[in-house]
């Protein structure tokens, strides 16, 4: 079963807040600064039942980041490490290297759509933002051309899909919405995870103004409402 999960910096505030909305998944994102107490983090961390990915830094990036972020990795038994592609260029190799085994997960950013399938093909392991997907590499799109987009990579690529960025997008709104604000993609995106077996993160990606209680628990219901309706379908059937 997929996994619903929310973003957050991890400080003390954004554990409290992911728990108490209900959410039992989260992924956090780091920088240099976060990293200068990974000790501090990975005990902050432990005081939650919650299973864990990080997101590598985007920058400015040394040995020390990646020796801090293994740490984290493995003293937090993490289920995949989140990274964008100049730093899986960089860093790729040292990361295996220090941590063999380690589930990668490289992000899509803006490609094009030959950009965009040559990332899919290339990569030992995949983080699919379907934001950036509909947004950069289709440019907004009708969502039937989004779908089939998605089709062809799930039957190709979900092998290597190691988590899922999908927050609550609409052509031409902004970026890191809530997944409530989008629930046709919502439904869609969750149908066809479903069926091919992915059981990683989906994280709800959202801005900070949106990591509220009342937010992030919204989020949960939709999803809560959309497996109800499959488990129904499925007693049905």
């Amino acid at each position: 079963m997929l996994k619903i999960a929310t973003k957050f910096a991890p400080h003390p505030a954004g554990f409290e807040t992911a728990w108490q909305a209900g959410f039992r998944f989260a992924e956090f994102w780091l920088n240099g600064d976060w990293l200068q107490r990974v000790d501090d983090i990975i005990h902050q961390a432990k005081q939650y039942p919650l299973r864990y990915v990080p997101h590598l830094p985007n920058k400015h990036v040394q040995e020390i980041t990646i020796q801090q972020t293994v740490q984290l990795y493995q003293q937090l038994d993490c289920q995949a490490l989140v990274l964008h592609q100049p730093m899986m260029d960089l860093w790729g190799h040292e990361l295996r290297a220090q941590c063999p085994g380690i589930r990668l997960a490289v992000e899509n950013h803006i490609l094009n759509e030959k950009e965009f399938w040559h990332w899919a093909e290339s990569n030992p392991g995949l983080n699919l933002d379907v934001e950036h997907l509909w947004m950069f590499t289709l440019k907004d799109a009708p969502l039937a051309r989004l779908e089939k987009t998605l089709v062809r990579f799930l039957e190709n690529h979900s092998g290597r899909l190691n988590h899922v960025h999908l927050p609550g997008y609409v052509p031409g709104y902004e970026e890191h919405r809530p997944m409530y604000c989008s629930r046709e993609l919502m439904f869609l995106v969750w149908d066809l995870l479903e069926q091919h077996a992915y059981a990683g993160f989906v994280v709800s990606e959202v801005d900070s103004a949106y990591q509220t209680p009342q937010d992030l628990r919204m989020d949960l219901l939709l999803f809560e409402r959309w497996w109800t309706s499959r488990a129904a379908a499925g007693i049905q059937k």
